[in-house]
């Protein structure tokens, strides 16, 4: 599948006197008998058979390929949403009933295939310790080793937080953690000598929807698409990044067939164009005048509305 990526950061559509689009702002554009021209509110597929979206970078403007709205088969969008740091729990209950060493593994689910990073801690406990002393026997104890992938741990008394980096966060080393930690853990408190441990994700890690530093990543992956920037030690003249770490986007997704069938492969090879808009949602007025253009003019074929 053929991707685009096309980032507006709260900027209005307006051109400078060279006639290009202000910098991060975009536009959908028509193909009228004069050439190129903004579409508006109303326009549909009979004003124009075909559409495409335009980002301005601040010295030219940056266009997705041009589109058949009868050949679009998905319009949709998911509002913005900020990536979301896991919280693993330890739970202890109950107190020891004979001195013994607890054993609990820390293991960094991140990279998603084997083998997994962990860290194994020990501590001594005696009889009749309760939850509480224990907590803060274990917290000692993963506070000596802290994992490079654990951002904070906390002592919540009878429960230890432990707290995953997200992606883009910068540790004490100032190394940059490269994707949202997951972790998992493992113990022998199985109530044996009394202690019981109950394991859990109290806040399950996401990855949002529109997060900046995904943005960020997914424009970096597209930079062949959208600058020809393929052979990149040949090419040390890196485009410019137009997503903000910083911010949450709302995510627009057009995707058409591109010869006009319903078939995403034609005889093995694919047939779909996907065109992304990252768009900050930060002025209702500028996502309002975005989802009134493109749902007038896909509602032309058969397509329900995006309201985010």
């Amino acid at each position: 599948m053929a991707r685009h990526l096309y980032i507006g950061n709260n900027v209005a559509v307006a051109r400078t006197a060279a006639g290009i689009l202000d910098n991060k702002a975009v536009e959908i554009q028509k193909l009228s008998a004069s050439g190129p021209t903004a579409m508006v509110a109303g326009d549909t597929i009979a004003d124009s058979p075909q559409f495409r979206i335009v980002q301005g970078n601040g010295t030219r403007d940056i266009v997705s390929p041009w589109i058949y709205g009868k050949d679009v088969i998905n319009w949709s969008g998911r509002s913005a949403a900020a990536q979301t740091a896991q919280v693993f729990d330890i739970a202890l209950a109950t107190n020891a009933t004979a001195a013994s060493t607890h054993e609990f593994k820390l293991i960094n689910m991140t990279n998603g295939a084997e083998p997994f990073e962990m860290k194994s801690y020990e501590y001594t406990v005696a009889a009749a310790a309760t939850p509480t002393t224990q907590c803060t026997a274990l917290t000692a104890a993963i506070n000596a080793d802290l994992p490079h992938w654990v951002k904070s741990i906390a002592n919540g008394g009878t429960n230890i937080g432990i707290t995953g980096f997200k992606k883009g966060e910068v540790k004490a080393n100032g190394d940059v953690q490269e994707e949202l930690v997951e972790m998992r853990g493992a113990d022998n408190m199985d109530g044996s000598n009394g202690t019981v441990a109950t394991l859990s994700s109290t806040t399950a890690g996401s990855q949002g929807t529109g997060d900046g530093f995904y943005v960020r990543k997914m424009e970096d992956d597209q930079k062949g698409n959208q600058y020809g920037y393929y052979f990149r030690g040949h090419l040390p003249n890196t485009p410019a990044d137009n997503s903000v770490t910083g911010t949450a986007y709302d995510m627009y997704t057009i995707a058409a067939t591109k010869d006009g069938s319903s078939a995403s492969q034609i005889h093995g090879v694919d047939n779909l164009i996907e065109v992304n808009i990252a768009f900050d949602p930060a002025t209702a007025a500028l996502t309002g005048a975005l989802e009134s253009v493109l749902n007038g003019y896909l509602a032309s074929v058969n397509l329900a509305p995006v309201n985010l």
